[in-house]
């Protein structure tokens, strides 16, 4: 079955011998594209702040095309404040309670999936904020049309690295020559929401505790953009990571659906591009089977009061990323129907996280018996994902960092 998937339609890269260093890791605000322009073009000033207004007003105007589902959304929301409460006063498990209540709310109001990835993006008008709480040791910046010439509602994406060590007075990332090794994380959402400013909390702190550079890159994400545009998109930018950094130094990761993009970008580069695989592969939470079959998994049901997604809402997700005439078995979409010798190949240093309390649990425990991976940890009673970013050291962060900062 894995040979009649393999072919996949994608517009090959352009001849890259003219894209230098230099330009590939300079920070851009997508005013440009092409290797004539230099790290102090992509920093031009203005861009950014108009950026972030017109996004801010795009969102919002999204967000007020549906008010009827907004009303229902509110007395939906009224309800479960008095019926449900949360259950432990750790500032952590009241973060999840937030995220199960909007999700719960925005799934039975019947939200559109256009509208909560509208709200969502409605973020990025905090990301000073976050810089500011979170980016204590870390210097950013966007990511140039040469590296990702993708232009999403929230940009290209964005660069960190440790505070200090960057280029042109800090203001572009370092490069490879300085700092060999770099983390690509591919940010999650289910395909459809989130952006880089809603994963700095986890962004942030990996390129503060490794010291390694990360990058952020965006997908083109449903509902409007259809697989495999966003596959197609993320193995243009690893084949461009090989180029200039080796495939050995290359950490791949992501959580949710950016690691079932992690899982296909090594799958797609190594069978059909003819990629070497990254040094090392980081799942948090991978969201690994589309199939409508894996709503019917026993942790989707027995798992559904510790969680906080509407299984109704990762099947409407599903079908919003997939085109009609694609098969959710397809190994990529969902890699869990790969070959297992063929994941292995092309995920070979596997650090793999989930917890017990999460819907997706089957699926991840199916996942780590293909991939045996180099680290497997499970974390009792934890929810999909988010307490992963838990500064304990009983929580997955810190064995994240270890395993980066020993492999």
């Amino acid at each position: 079955m894995m040979k009649a998937y393999v072919g996949l339609p994608y517009t090959p890269l352009a001849d890259n011998s003219s894209i230098t260093s230099n330009n590939f890791l300079s920070s851009g605000n997508g005013s440009g594209t092409g290797d004539s322009i230099t790290s102090d073009d992509f920093f031009s000033s203005g861009n950014a702040p108009k950026r972030c207004c017109c996004e801010w007003i795009v969102s919002l105007c999204r967000c007020l095309l549906a008010p009827l589902a907004w009303i229902k959304c509110i007395f939906v929301g009224l309800f479960q404040c008095v019926t449900w409460s949360c259950p432990s006063p750790n500032e952590w498990d009241f973060v999840i309670y937030l995220l199960r209540f909007v999700a719960y709310a925005a799934s039975t109001a019947g939200v559109r999936d256009g509208t909560l990835q509208a709200v969502v993006d409605l973020s990025t008008i905090a990301g000073p904020i976050l810089s500011i709480w979170l980016g204590k040791g870390v210097s950013r910046c966007a990511v140039s049309s040469t590296l990702n010439p993708t232009e999403t509602l929230g940009g290209r994406g964005e660069w960190l690295w440790p505070k200090g060590e960057g280029r042109n007075n800090d203001t572009a990332p370092p490069l490879p020559e300085t700092h060999p090794k770099v983390i690509l994380y591919f940010h999650g959402g289910a395909f459809v929401l989130c952006n880089s400013v809603t994963h700095r909390v986890i962004t942030y702190e990996l390129c503060r505790r490794t010291n390694v550079p990360v990058c952020v890159p965006l997908y083109s994400r449903p509902p409007h953009a259809k697989f495999p545009l966003a596959l197609n998109q993320m193995t243009d930018i690893y084949e461009n990571f090989v180029s200039h950094y080796g495939a050995s130094n290359i950490i791949l990761a992501g959580d949710s659906a950016g690691g079932n993009l992690c899982l296909t970008t090594c799958l797609n580069s190594f069978q059909n591009r003819g990629l070497p695989p990254p040094g090392n592969v980081v799942l948090l939470s991978p969201w690994c089977d589309l199939t409508v079959e894996s709503e019917s998994q026993p942790s989707m049901k027995d798992n559904a009061p510790t969680d906080y997604l509407p299984v109704p809402l990762i099947s409407r997700f599903s079908a919003d990323y997939l085109p009609d005439d694609t098969m959710p078995d397809n190994p990529l979409v969902s890699p869990l129907f790969a070959d297992a010798s063929d994941l292995r190949s092309a995920c070979p240093n596997v650090f793999l996280c989930y917890g017990t309390g999460e819907e997706l649990l089957d699926q991840n425990r199916i996942l780590a018996q293909m991939l045996q991976p180099t680290e497997l940890v499970e974390l009792e009673k934890m929810p999909h994902w988010m307490r992963i970013i838990c500064p304990k050291p009983a929580y997955g962060l810190s064995r994240i960092v270890d395993f980066i900062n020993t492999n």
